[in-house]
């Protein structure tokens, strides 16, 4: 009664701005408790609701005085959080802490401050513990309470049928979570043994080489104390599609008005469905239909899957691609169509006329040329072997008599012969060099 008397006194002088040195942060931690927490082991099943109570006392004077924080932890990390006291301050205490990802299965109670769950969770599992946390106090906590969660049995994820690849290594997994952990086995169709290449490994069905007598049904069994669940899927064998008639590399040029022919043809298992676009946009009997008169009905798609395209226009130019698919898988291929004008074809045309035109004009200049280099050469020489040449003179009389022993065959009839040769033959090197002068 004196304690209580006490705290109203310091109240109305704190109010009134008395001259009172008594202040409420003086008060003893006392008087902030938790009184009822979390009970010490919790063991549910899962999907089961769940309320963790959290009865505190807290008086009045600190939820207007202070900033107070009702805390919920699990595993040491900040689960959920709310202000009860009235000030505009809050700690900086819970910005430091690890919070957890918000979820709409738990709430916070304010007035009675539990944490409830709707719906348990096998992650729900762990420790938990509510606080008090006093702005320039200690935090008073709660005892911790251990919840444990009996995990239904369930697969995760569930088995799906698959289609496998023929000749192909391929697996379909099966896993089964629970408490305890569960046993997981696989049986084909109505507890028949595995067929020859298939195994099961742990929950794994393996097919080492799979084959068409590997079709059928496969049941996932899965148990444990709980009881037993089983999951049934359908496992076929299917051969992926390829071409066996692929559209060309390219690019391929079509003259304007010609008829351009693409190829495309697939096998598998299943039969492969084929289908052409230009420039990603998918070509269509509806587009075909809906094209102007001039354009309309100007191409075809084949039953085997070759495209045809009559009366090509240049707006027909552009990448054509072949995609052909099944449940097995899918395949693209593509080639680039050129629409060559007759406008260009005639230019491409005269131009070729003019680059062979000048192509042997050039090559009449480099023989022009080297004939007259070749003249000029013969010339230079003739004049070097005329300069060369000795003056039918005495000496010249005298050396060739001391030198008849030697050549016997030379007289000065034979000298004059070979010099007036020599000046024949280099004028008629003279009017030969002339004459490739004036061609040039």
């Amino acid at each position: 009664m004196a304690k209580r008397l006490f705290l109203s006194l310091s109240l109305i002088f704190g109010c009134l701005g008395g001259h009172s040195q008594v202040t409420a942060t003086a008060l003893p931690l006392g008087d902030v408790s938790i009184t009822k927490g979390p009970s010490s082991l919790i063991t549910l099943k899962e999907q089961s609701s769940l309320q963790l109570p959290c009865v505190y006392q807290l008086p009045q004077l600190y939820r207007q005085s202070n900033s107070v924080i009702l805390r919920w932890r699990k595993d040491n990390k900040t689960l959920r959080q709310l202000e009860l006291g009235q000030a505009a301050s809050t700690t900086s205490e819970p910005q430091l802490e690890t919070m957890l990802r918000e979820d709409g299965r738990i709430i916070m109670n304010k007035e009675n401050g539990s944490l409830q769950f709707s719906s348990i969770l096998a992650s729900d599992a762990g420790q938990y513990q509510c606080q008090l946390v006093i702005e320039g106090e200690l935090a008073a906590s709660s005892s911790t309470g251990t919840l444990e969660v009996i995990e239904q049995l369930k697969f995760m994820p569930q088995p799906t049928s698959k289609n496998l690849e023929l000749g192909s290594l391929s697996k379909v997994h099966c896993k089964a979570q629970g408490t305890p952990t569960p046993q997981v086995k696989w049986m084909r169709e109505t507890q028949l043994p595995l067929p020859l290449n298939v195994t099961d490994q742990n929950g794994t069905l393996v097919f080492s080489q799979v084959s068409n007598e590997q079709r059928g049904q496969y049941t996932c069994i899965a148990s444990n104390s709980q009881g037993q669940i089983s999951a049934t899927v359908s496992i076929q064998v299917v051969i992926a599609p390829r071409f066996t008639v692929a559209p060309p590399e390219g690019p391929l040029e079509v003259e304007e008005s010609g008829v351009v022919v693409l190829h495309c043809q697939a096998m598998g298992e299943p039969k492969p469905t084929i289908q052409w676009d230009k420039d990603l946009d998918y070509l269509t009997m509806e587009d075909n239909e809906n094209n102007t008169d001039l354009t309309a009905n100007r191409w075809r798609l084949l039953e085997n899957g070759t495209l045809e395209i009559r009366n090509v226009q240049p707006e027909d130019e552009g990448r054509y691609g072949c995609t052909i698919g099944s449940s097995a898988g899918l395949k693209r291929q593509e080639v680039l169509l050129v629409v060559r004008s007759s406008k260009s074809a005639s230019n491409s045309i005269i131009t070729r006329i003019i680059i062979i035109i000048i192509c042997l004009a050039f090559l009449y200049f480099v023989l022009v040329l080297g004939l007259k280099l070749w003249y000029r050469y013969r010339r230079h020489l003739g004049k070097v072997q005329l300069e060369d040449a000795p003056a039918p003179n005495d000496n010249h009389h005298d050396d060739n008599e001391a030198n008849a022993e030697h050549e016997p065959c030379l007289t000065e009839a034979n000298s004059s012969r070979n010099l007036k040769s020599k000046l024949r033959e280099n004028t008629i090197l003279e009017h030969e060099s002339q004459v490739a002068d004036d061609i040039v």
